[in-house]
């Protein structure tokens, strides 16, 4: 009896064995998964197009206040050379003692004028009390001519109070306009900015006295080739470091594209160069003029976009493909490219953030691939497979031998 057992025994782990080989070596049929291959989720990021050059730190403007001959000699110049200076500053300041002259002889009739009123008042007050300190013993004509005479009097002089106060006004007016017109003998600065330039003695209309050069914000002078200027134009953004300072970026707008080109061209010349200006967004206060900068004129830009490296792409018959992780199984998704920079690829249409995808795609892989996660350490450990029930012990036996 025990014979035939033995024999089907054996028999049976033979049918066993089979089995798995035909399982094996038949993977074409049967639907395996795959050990999770390495992802990477998805992001949003920026994409730049920029084209690089070089420039440098000039002043964003320049004005010279020349001598002004109609304004007679200058008294003093207020400022020195290199420095700084704000917008309403005084500058220069012109002889003004004419004006000064003419204010202290208007002061004086002022003054002889208030006199006189004062007098007038007072004689005013007087013929008044007069009247009031006639005598109750004379008759009433003689009272009435009295009256008279001294109304009139009264009356003659308040007319002339009257008439002092206009001069006084007039010349209050006088006054006033000269003071204004002192003002005009006093040049401020219309910018803020750096004197460059200090001539005290200059008496020649063409001479300037002061100079200034504005020092925020800078512009930045440059050059392009035939070939670099076709792809740029004005309005554009652009990148700015200067060379010394290389780290701190600033940001700039292609102010002005000038079509003559610099020096005469030649035949000889591979290509002629034309100068641009950028003007900076913003005041920078460690820049100064003559500074060399780098330029990353933005000729195309997309920010806040689903960015991939382009190794995660696979492309066939035109279109593109990324393998999108979901549920542990393998999405082969169609996908729509954007821009491309640096081998960082932009996703117009197919992805969202947050997604998983797989970092490097090989050919094995398949739309609804089953994908199995490696197996924890800690799972084959005895006392961890002790807390499996029997239910989830067949289930890990019956996946790992047919998976």
């Amino acid at each position: 009896m025990k014979k035939p057992a033995f024999i089907c025994s054996i028999i049976t782990s033979l049918a066993l064995v089979i089995s798995s080989v035909i399982i094996i070596v038949k993977t074409d049929y049967i639907k395996r998964s795959k050990a999770m291959p390495v992802y990477m989720v998805t992001e949003l990021g920026d994409l730049r197009e920029t084209l690089p050059t070089k420039g440098v730190v000039i002043p964003a403007g320049h004005y010279s206040i020349h001598y002004d001959r109609t304004l007679g000699s200058v008294k003093e110049v207020k400022v020195e050379e290199g420095a700084a200076v704000s917008s309403g500053d005084a500058l220069i300041e012109y002889n003004t003692t004419h004006i000064d002259n003419e204010i202290s002889s208007l002061e004086q009739q002022l003054g002889r004028l208030s006199s006189l009123s004062s007098k007038l008042e007072s004689d005013i007050a007087d013929l008044e009390q007069e009247q009031l300190d006639q005598s109750v013993d004379l008759d009433d004509q003689t009272i009435a001519q009295n009256d008279k005479i001294i109304n009139s009097q009264i009356s003659d002089k308040e007319y002339q109070v009257q008439d002092i106060e206009m001069q006084s006004d007039q010349i209050n007016e006088k006054i006033k306009q000269l003071k204004s017109d002192k003002e005009n003998y006093v040049i401020k600065s219309k910018m803020d900015g750096i004197v460059t330039k200090v001539n005290s003695f200059s008496q020649s209309e063409k001479d300037p006295i002061v100079s200034i050069e504005s020092n925020q914000p800078f512009l930045i002078e440059g050059k392009l080739s035939e070939n670099e200027i076709i792809k740029v134009q004005e309005g554009q953004k652009a990148i700015v470091s200067a060379a010394v300072l290389p780290k701190q970026k600033n940001e700039g707008t292609v102010k002005e594209l000038k079509m003559t080109p610099i020096g005469k061209p030649s035949v000889e010349e591979k290509e002629s160069f034309y100068p641009f200006i950028l003007e900076m967004a913003k005041a920078v206060d460690n820049w100064h003029h003559g500074y060399h900068v780098n330029v990353d004129i933005v000729l195309k830009e997309r920010n806040g976009v689903v960015v991939v490296p382009d190794k995660v792409i696979q492309k066939k018959d035109a279109k593109s493909y990324a393998y999108v992780l979901q549920n542990g199984m393998l999405e082969k998704r169609k996908i729509q490219l954007g821009m491309e920079i640096n081998h960082r690829q932009e996703v117009v249409e197919g992805l969202k953030e947050g997604e998983r995808i797989i970092s490097k795609p090989s050919e094995e892989l398949r739309d609804k691939m089953g994908i199995t996660m490696p197996i924890n350490e800690l799972y084959l450990k005895k006392q961890t497979m002790k807390t499996f029930t029997n239910e989830q012990t067949i289930r890990l036996v019956l996946k790992g031998l047919f998976n």
